[in-house]
């Protein structure tokens, strides 16, 4: 067996955004910005590569290329346009386009669809293994199940689940290498499915097999490491990041007053605004709310003079509005 190159997979990104948050702070909220940093990033490289490009410089423009990260968005590019007709498993399967990038949507529907084959691969034996890439090559060799193994792999080696660590190497090198034999010959991977296993029937090959599994495996789990580092600093900073914005974002005078001490909150004429707040009619309450003067003035021009001159003259000696 030849060597395999896995260090492309040394750049790897989770492939869920969603387990990347900070436990304290929203969701939602972390997997936009998680996405559009990525993107941000993707889309500085691209400007970069571009201006290399355009200035002759191949070769600084490839080194750039390289160090950008794998994620499930940009890992799988289809290498050959390939329509299939018919399938005997009857899978649907799409027609791509040569160079094309799979995107996310796509890879979640295609494990939302295989979902069941993909898990009946994980824990078949060698033999099994065999039968299940005859029977459901279409599937298993489509570059989404050879992602969904590296991906998901890197996930549960961050888990700390090492037991399925090793199920899923081991399974998902018998696609890596399919692919791996198929591509110097210029042949779609599921055709290479008896050849390989063909191959591994001596203990020597079986061996160099393992080789393989053994060399992918350091390499998850030194990634899995060098990324929870980079996750745990991502999420303090987002939580920093927040803690300031908190700190900046001013709260509204009449909600902050319900969180003070009569003594604290005191106005400048020596009233309570708690108060003087609450026994101002709603119409009044909503103008302090709000803080908004045209509202102000239209309540003044629409309520007796007087009372409106005791009501606001309340309001500014409890501090409720500057005079």
């Amino acid at each position: 067996m030849p060597g395999f190159d896995y260090s492309k997979w040394d750049r790897l990104e989770v492939s869920d955004d969603e387990d990347t948050f900070h436990p304290n702070l929203d969701k939602g909220l972390n997997v936009r910005v998680n996405r559009i940093t990525r993107d941000r990033k993707e889309e500085e490289i691209d400007e970069e590569k571009a201006k290399l490009e355009a200035a002759g410089k191949k070769a600084e423009a490839d080194r750039l290329e390289s160090r950008r990260p794998l994620h499930v968005g940009n890992v799988c590019h289809v290498a050959e346009e390939r329509t299939i007709i018919h399938s005997a498993d009857g899978s649907r399967k799409d027609t791509t386009k040569k160079g094309e990038s799979f995107v996310v949507e796509d890879f979640s529907s295609f494990k939302k669809d295989n979902q069941h084959i993909l898990d009946g691969f994980e824990n078949a034996d060698w033999e099994t293994s065999r039968s299940m890439l005859m029977e459901h090559g279409g599937i298993l060799m489509e570059d989404y199940a050879n992602s969904y193994f590296m991906l998901t792999c890197l996930d549960e080696e961050m888990q700390g689940n090492k037991a399925r660590v090793k199920k899923l190497c081991h399974q998902g090198q018998i696609i890596s290498q399919i692919h791996q034999l198929a591509e110097p010959m210029k042949r779609p991977p599921r055709d290479l499915i008896p050849r390989f296993f063909e191959k591994f029937e001596h203990d020597a090959s079986k061996a160099a097999f393992q080789e393989g599994v053994v060399h992918f495996m350091k390499h998850i789990v030194a990634r899995a490491k060098v990324k929870k580092e980079e996750d745990t600093a991502a999420a303090a900073e987002e939580a920093e990041q927040a803690r300031l914005q908190e700190e900046a974002t001013p709260v509204p005078l009449v909600e902050a007053m319900y969180q003070m001490t009569p003594e604290e909150r005191k106005g400048p004429g020596g009233l309570d605004p708690v108060e003087v707040f609450e026994g101002l009619p709603e119409v009044l309450q909503e103008c302090f709310k709000s803080g908004d003067v045209e509202m102000l003035k239209k309540v003044a021009s629409e309520m007796p003079a007087a009372d409106f001159d005791n009501y606001f003259q309340r309001c500014v000696d409890a501090g409720l509005w500057s005079s």
